[in-house]
């Protein structure tokens, strides 16, 4: 241990202090390691935002090639697609290029472009080659928003297009789609953007959009009514047909306008709400919103008569049938007093004078009530012999009532009347029956009899007169005017003689005198016997038959 202990040796300490200057060795790492900390924040200050889009299904979408565009320019792309389970939905999210962070606002559209064929033709060819991708459609709003729910449809409008949007909603009027046009006075003026169905008001809702400056057609005494292309409408004032444009003939659209008795009014404000109605005629029976309700018990048969079928005073419409029957009639006996089919008669006071509606409702029953006590009936009447449509006429010619009216379900009822054809019918029934009454046998027998004797007394004459048209055919009878003109002749010839044997006497003697005097009575019944003469030639028969009478034509056989 001692021997150890000799051959230990001490080693100096060393000296630590501190140095002063930085190798440059580890310059090159800081000078990396600060690169890469610009490079990063550079890329993070030139970075867009990144947004989060939900679609029903990823089809035509690729990471890292479907593109987002603006305008047809590329603002960025798919980074990430994944499934969202909880809503059975796809969730893809995109990163954009930082001047696309401004177009981000709450009411951005985004939807996929891709080839598409819709009623406004064919759309989306070059994505064929370059495939699909995502169209962005900056919104007005000043809110920013990062998730969106990507459209199934191209918008109609863009969000930025100036012009009025308004919500309309309908109950039992044609069904629109999005894209139909909106017309005014046939010209188009706007589409539809929106269409669904409400199942807890049971109506369509749309959203309609119309371009400026056409929005100034749009005021508070608006109508809107379907435009349905053609429309053929059978009814009691005839037969009606409209036609619109080329395309609400194929699809239909929306038509709207004021009413020609009411103001413009003033314009109204974006989002602001109206009522659908299925035609042009309904949409003008609003401005007669205060009606009377009443009801008429028909006798008649009320086939053809229908619901909105006018109700008129000599020719002017004073109401409208609402329902046709109003209700079922019951067969109880308490219900058989009223015999007849009840309808639902509307009186429109604004057609029943100038500020008719300035007075009460009790005022203007108590108007109606002295008519029915002056004789006011109602009677149906055939608008149209073609479609057979009826309507309601109204007129005076009832026995005036002094009783209060009679209610039937709550309503009054106006008393009605025999309309033209059950009035024309019970009047042929009226004289069928006056002519069954008559006892015509008797007399029919009798006429029987007259019209045998006739036929009999015609064969008779017919023989008679066979028998003298025999009689005159006969040669001597044929003969006698020939003979008769033989005699006048020779009766002639001695005249001419005894003329020639009196030149031979003197003019003196008194027998030349009382010769000339026989000669002139022979020569004056010479003249007065050529009639007859000339008759007999003309008509051998006129011994027997009257001179008038013409030739008995006897009665050939029929062809």
């Amino acid at each position: 241990m001692e021997e150890q202990a000799e051959y230990k040796v001490e080693l100096p300490k060393a000296k630590i202090s501190w140095l002063r200057r930085i190798s440059l060795v580890w310059l090159v790492p800081i000078a990396a390691l600060l690169l890469g900390a610009w490079m990063v924040f550079d890329t993070w200050r030139h970075q867009g935002p990144e947004i989060v889009l939900y679609m029903p299904n990823a089809e035509g979408i690729e990471v890292g090639k479907t593109t987002v565009k603006v305008l047809s320019v590329k603002v960025g792309k798919v980074t990430d697609v994944e499934l969202d389970s909880s809503d059975h939905r796809v969730r893809v999210t995109a990163r954009l290029d930082v001047e696309a962070r401004s177009l981000l606002n709450e009411d951005s559209q985004f939807w996929m472009v891709k080839p598409r064929v819709d009623r406004s033709g064919i759309s989306g060819l070059s994505t064929l080659l370059s495939g699909s991708f995502i169209q962005l459609n900056p919104g007005k709003s000043k809110n920013m928003k990062s998730a969106f729910t990507v459209l199934n449809d191209p918008p109609v409008t863009a969000a930025d297009v100036p012009g009025l949007r308004l919500q309309l909603s309908g109950r039992s009027v044609k069904v629109l789609s999005v894209g139909d046009p909106i017309l005014y006075q046939n010209f188009e003026v706007g589409r539809v953007e929106k269409a669904e169905f409400d199942p807890e008001q049971r109506q369509m809702n749309y959203r309609l959009f119309i371009q400026r400056p056409y929005d100034r057609l749009v005021t508070v005494n608006s109508r809107f009514w379907v435009a349905s292309g053609v429309q053929l409408a059978l009814s009691a004032d005839g037969i009606k047909l409209n036609a619109g444009s080329l395309e609400s003939v194929l699809s239909g659209g929306v038509a709207f306008g004021v009413p020609e008795s009411m103001p413009l009014g003033e314009q109204v404000k974006d989002q602001s709400a109206f009522t659908l109605f299925s035609d042009e005629a309904s949409s003008l029976e609003r401005q007669f919103e205060r009606r009377l309700p009443y009801i008429a018990l028909f006798s008649d048969s009320v086939r053809g008569l229908k619901p909105g079928a006018p109700v008129e005073l000599r020719g002017l419409r004073i109401g409208t049938v609402g329902a046709v029957p109003y209700a079922i009639p019951k067969l109880e006996n308490k219900t058989r007093k009223y015999h007849g089919i009840p309808v639902l008669i509307y009186l429109e006071l604004g057609r029943l004078a100038a500020g008719a509606e300035n007075e009460s409702d009790d005022y203007w029953r108590k108007v109606i009530a002295t008519q029915v006590g002056s004789g006011m009936v109602l009677k149906l009447k055939n608008g149209n012999m073609l479609t057979g449509s009826l309507y309601v006429d109204v007129d005076f010619s009832g026995k005036p009532q002094a009783k209060a009216q009679d209610k039937y379900a709550g309503l009054p009822i106006l008393p009605t009347g025999d309309g033209g054809l059950v009035q024309i019918e019970n009047k042929v029934i009226a004289l069928l029956d006056k002519l069954n009454g008559l006892k015509l046998e008797g007399v029919l027998e009798k006429g029987n009899k007259t019209l045998d004797e006739t036929g009999k007394l015609a064969g008779d004459i017919r023989v008679l007169v066979k028998t003298l048209d025999d009689f005159a055919r006969q040669p001597q009878v044929q003969g006698l005017p020939e003979e008769l003109q033989h005699t006048l002749g020779k009766v002639q010839d001695t005249l001419n003689t005894v003329r020639s044997t009196m030149d031979d006497f003197s003019g003196q003697s008194p027998a030349y005198g009382e010769l000339n005097r026989a000669l002139g009575s022979l020569n004056q019944v010479l003249q007065e016997a050529r009639p007859v003469i000339r008759t007999l030639n003309e008509k051998p028969n006129v011994l027997l038959f009257d001179r008038k009478q013409e030739d008995v034509q006897p009665k050939g056989a029929k062809p």
